[in-house]
């Protein structure tokens, strides 16, 4: 049967939620699923950014490994943690939280993790700890590990939500217990901590710091211990911890990074339980910001890194991808041929194969190429191709909708970024620095003002600006490295030097690099979306016909 392409024909769609039926049958392993499955390889914490497949991997593994579960961070409760009163007394006065944080996440594995190895039930919360209670009399630091579990046994069969407001509580009523708010005349609440006197704040931290320390930490230690040894020990027979969606707003950002970070010394710690995997992801900006956010004397971010799986796609990983996907779309309703995307993409486009011009306009994400092809077939309805002129026209409305998700996905730090592409727009491709000019400066960000947020680093810098205490060429710095993180513009600092784009080059740009020499390159991908004036490509047979010509016109002034 011949096939056409119907009205909402797609080859996906751009979240994972809503793309179970293509991820399933077009996932494409690159290698990474199976070094999340290895309990053995320390790759644990799956970073990228939007639309790189972090949720798509995770669902895979979920799908594929019979003791893999999740955990829904937006239901574990942790709000409750946020919104204590007593929590953020403490929290406002100086206290550091970190360690009940990290102790907070190691009780919730523990005990989700017991509970689905002896499938624990309401009506036998605890009879598997029978079998170790004999068996540790001599071995103490084990047993004082069973009498810590035999605590919670009432909470074993219970919703993990439940036992996080009991962990949390059991915490709020041993710091209340520290002091007499009543003598000292004021509230345990955020407000009444940054009224304390620094005699009395010195007291609190003091005594409410130690509760912390000695909070359950050799008990919980040494249950890990446990796990390791005695319990999780079948290499055949592994467990796996998923989290996923970390980026949204399931607590205030005021304690999500400290949650976020102690998630990660969590991960860090349960490498000890060998036949137990920990696996998150997180958007790459989140996890440098709580990095950034979080950061204390000593800190060493090289000691996450070998944890870390990032996701990165080449070209050819990609061109697979959507030649699964078309044949997925076509076979479905038409025919059992196996069709690629040359077979649905027909004809170079400005002088390019198709795939090239529409990879050469992603990030070498995913969602991007999915997205094109989607905006290319939703013009194609009632035939068989997409011509190269339905992938020019395709290309406005695709570019506008990566521009738009660009400002989405970096919103939270720069609420800016729309005045900083305006500053481009309409410009060459490829363009110098010193063609932008202090007047483009200034007109920007008078035009864009009032959209940016006080504490955006342009809003900063353009404040200095304009107080003329920071120069213009400081302030235009601040725009170009805002697009460069977005990857809406490339840098090439020297002449002899390539192009640096930020979702391709881990080495990134110095404030020294950016010179009046230095060319600034504008993504493709985002050509359309602001006017940019694009590169006039010559037909390739007809500059060989021209330099032809030009050849036999001076061989005969010579001659």
């Amino acid at each position: 049967m011949k096939y056409v392409f119907r009205r909402n024909s797609s080859v996906g769609a751009m979240d994972a939620e809503s793309d179970e039926q293509f991820l399933r049958d077009c996932f494409l392993d690159t290698g990474d699923l199976e070094s999340l499955i290895d309990s053995d390889n320390p790759k644990r914490i799956v970073v990228g950014r939007v639309g790189a497949g972090k949720s798509a991997l995770l669902a895979r593994l979920l799908e594929t490994q019979s003791n893999a579960f999740e955990l829904r961070a937006e239901t574990l409760s942790l709000s409750y943690v946020a919104n204590s009163d007593i929590i953020q007394f403490f929290e406002s006065a100086g206290v550091k939280l970190d360690l009940f944080y990290q102790l907070l996440w190691k009780h919730v594995f523990v005990v989700e993790l017991l509970r689905r190895r002896y499938k624990i039930t309401e009506h036998e919360p605890w009879g598997f700890l029978d079998n170790f209670r004999d068996l540790f009399q001599k071995d103490q630091a084990k047993k004082r590990a069973v009498e810590y579990l035999r605590q919670w046994n009432d909470q074993f069969w219970q919703d993990t939500e439940t036992r996080v407001k009991e962990f949390t509580t059991k915490l709020e009523r041993k710091l209340a217990g520290t002091l007499d708010a009543k003598v000292h005349g004021f509230s345990l609440n955020a407000s009444a901590a940054k009224n304390l006197t620094d005699e009395v704040k010195a007291e609190v931290i003091h005594k409410a710091q130690s509760v912390v320390n000695e909070n359950q930490v050799r008990e919980l230690g040494e249950i890990i211990t446990l796990l390791a040894d005695e319990i999780f020990t079948d290499p055949k027979n592994r467990f796996y911890i998923v989290i996923d969606r970390l980026d949204e707003s399931w607590v205030d950002d005021r304690i999500r990074y400290k949650l976020i970070r102690a998630l990660v010394e969590t991960i860090r710690a349960f490498q000890r339980v060998r036949s137990v995997k920990v696996v998150i992801a997180v958007r790459e900006d989140l996890l440098r910001t709580v990095f950034e956010s979080t950061r204390e004397a000593g800190f060493q971010e090289e000691k996450f890194e070998s944890l870390i799986l990032r996701l990165r796609w080449s070209k050819a990983q990609l061109r697979q991808l959507l030649d699964l996907r078309i044949e997925k779309l076509i076979r479905e309703q038409f025919t059992q041929r196996k069709v690629t995307f040359d077979d649905v993409f027909r004809g170079a486009v400005r002088n390019e194969s198709a795939i090239d011009y529409l990879l050469s306009r992603t990030l070498f994400r995913p969602r991007d190429a999915i997205s094109f092809v989607n905006c290319c077939i939703e013009l194609c309805e009632g035939k068989e191709a997409v011509p190269p002129s339905v992938v020019q026209d395709a290309e406005r409305k695709y570019s506008m909708g990566r521009l738009r998700s660009l400002r989405d996905e970096w919103s939270g730090h720069y609420s800016s970024l729309n005045a900083c592409a305006e500053l481009i727009r309409g410009r060459q491709s490829h363009f110098k620095y010193s063609e932008i000019t202090e007047q483009d400066l200034a007109d920007c960000v008078q035009e864009h003002w009032t959209e940016i947020e006080e504490t955006d680093p342009l809003r900063i810098a353009a404040n200095d600006y304009m107080q003329s205490t920071r120069s213009a060429n400081s302030c235009i710095i601040q725009i170009l490295k805002v697009l460069y993180t977005t990857s809406i513009i490339g840098i090439k600092p020297e002449a002899t030097e390539r192009v640096s784009w930020s979702h391709l080059d881990d080495r990134g740009i110095s404030d020294g690099q950016y010179k009046k020499s230095s060319a600034i390159n504008v993504h493709p991908m985002l050509w359309r979306a602001l006017d940019i004036v694009q590169p006039v490509r010559i037909d390739s047979r007809r500059r060989d016909d021209r330099q032809k010509a030009a050849s036999k016109e001076l061989k005969t002034k010579v001659a």
